[in-house]
């Protein structure tokens, strides 16, 4: 405006309030629109320094119409570094033969469970990898099977979520003692993981895997409850670990035993 009134000034020309005024209604909208994209640019610039990523200024708009929070368990709510912790075989099974099969089953886990009971391993008894020839077949974990072991020559070692482990056993002709389920329960009900591990049809015992809750995290998600937001854990961890490590944390909800599908649905409901 200072423009045109200093060019109309220049020339000799007058601009009468009329003009001036119809120029500025001309203007809004496109200063709206301008005006809308800082805001956006500068609610994520605002998110970034609270380590929070909007892929654009429409996600931070819409961000204030959410209601229902989803986290994942493992890195959001825990520290998730779950590493082994203790060996508690079954029935005459010792500790070191337990131990041994958990070993061989992680050889080729490079996740920080796998890797923590091959560490676990060598420090209770001296358990170090070993060469196992040719004649072996690693078996990868999938969310459908929640196991991974290896075969080697007749020996089908696994190691995974307990209900898992327990139909692979039975699959096989093997029986279930209800010792593995009491062992399971308890270390969920105190927030732990328990992975099972069979050799073929024999069951050989439990695995503990010990992750801690993130510091301060329990005061977050009260003050998201008090904004009206609701927190929805999602883990895939079994239903009483979940809900041990649900009211530690106090997240308003949990789903546990949870697929990538059963993850996708809960998220586009």
């Amino acid at each position: 405006m200072v423009a045109i009134d200093s060019f109309a000034f220049y020339s000799h020309s007058q601009v009468s309030i009329v003009i001036l005024v119809a120029l500025l209604v001309c203007l809004i909208p496109t200063t709206i629109g301008a005006l809308l994209s800082a805001i956006g640019i500068a609610g994520m610039d605002r998110l970034v320094q609270r380590n929070v990523l909007a892929m654009s200024g429409r996600a931070v708009e819409v961000a204030g119409d959410v209601q229902t929070l989803l986290l994942d368990k493992t890195g959001m709510i825990t520290q998730g570094n779950r590493m082994a912790s203790a060996f508690y075989p079954l029935g005459e099974v010792t500790e070191q033969e337990l131990a041994e099969a958990a070993q061989l089953a992680s050889l080729a886990d490079e996740t920080p469970e796998g890797r923590s009971i091959v560490v676990l391993a060598k420090e209770r008894f001296n358990i170090r990898e070993r060469d196992l020839g040719s004649r072996y077949n690693f078996v990868p974990f999938t969310a459908r099977t929640r196991m991974s072991g290896i075969d080697l020559d007749c020996r089908m070692v696994r190691k995974g979520a307990t209900d898992a482990v327990k139909n692979w056993v039975l699959s096989l002709g093997g029986t279930v003692s209800e010792e593995l389920d009491e062992i399971s329960d308890r270390l969920a009900r105190e927030g732990r993981t328990p992975l099972a591990v069979s050799d073929g049809d024999r069951l050989l015992g439990v695995v503990e895997l010990k992750d801690t809750i993130k510091q301060g995290i329990r005061e977050k998600f009260e003050e998201l409850r008090a904004l009206g937001i609701r927190t929805v854990m999602i883990t895939g961890d079994n239903p009483l670990t979940a809900a041990a490590i649900a009211s530690e944390a106090g997240v308003d909800d949990f789903m546990a035993e949870a697929t990538s599908e059963a993850k996708m649905a809960l998220i586009l409901k």
